[in-house]
């Protein structure tokens, strides 16, 4: 980044610097504002990197999957209490649906790790938008993205806990 950037950025406001990092994936950005919030609660953190939107109504998390921000994404996650779910203004898209997306149009194997790193983290394949569309829906040949998705919509909708994720080999049966 060169030094006039630097210096724009540093006087920017932190909800700025968040919109910053999701767009350019520069963790440093992050870990400079989570530094500034150490005498904060970890729900007053949260709920600062909750509210943080850009003038169209995207969360960060909306922000790091449309640009494929995927180490920023990352950093976001390990905020406790971070909500991975939030819903768009205008289309009432979740973030899965944006990295989708990013997925079709840009990078199907970064959008790949995109959406399998959300869906561990929690976010809800389920969610339908506006349209009534989950972001499973969404998924334009690309039959690696789709099973992922459907894959941790069973784990959500079966109450099968994380550890068996990595496991195809745990699958019960009905003639245990």
């Amino acid at each position: 980044m060169a030094d006039d950037e630097v210096s724009k950025l540093d006087r920017c406001f932190p909800r700025e610097l968040v919109v910053e990092a999701c767009r350019r994936d520069q963790t440093d950005l992050i870990e400079q504002i989570l530094n500034s919030m150490s005498e904060k609660t970890n729900e007053e953190v949260a709920e600062f990197f909750n509210s943080v939107t850009d003038a169209l109504g995207n969360h960060a998390l909306h922000i790091c999957a449309l640009y494929g921000s995927y180490e920023v994404m990352d950093a976001l996650f390990d905020i406790q209490y971070f909500e991975c779910d939030p819903l768009t203004r205008m289309d009432k898209d979740t973030p899965l649906h944006i990295a989708v997306r990013y997925a079709n149009d840009k990078n199907p194997e970064l959008g790949e790790e995109m959406i399998s790193m959300m869906c561990e983290a929690g976010c809800d394949p389920r969610v339908r938008n506006k349209h009534g569309q989950k972001p499973a829906d969404l998924v334009f040949n690309k039959p690696e993205i789709k099973q992922v998705l459907q894959k941790a919509e069973y784990i959500l909708a079966e109450g099968i806990q994380d550890e068996t994720m990595g496991s195809d080999n745990d699958v019960a049966s009905d003639s245990d």
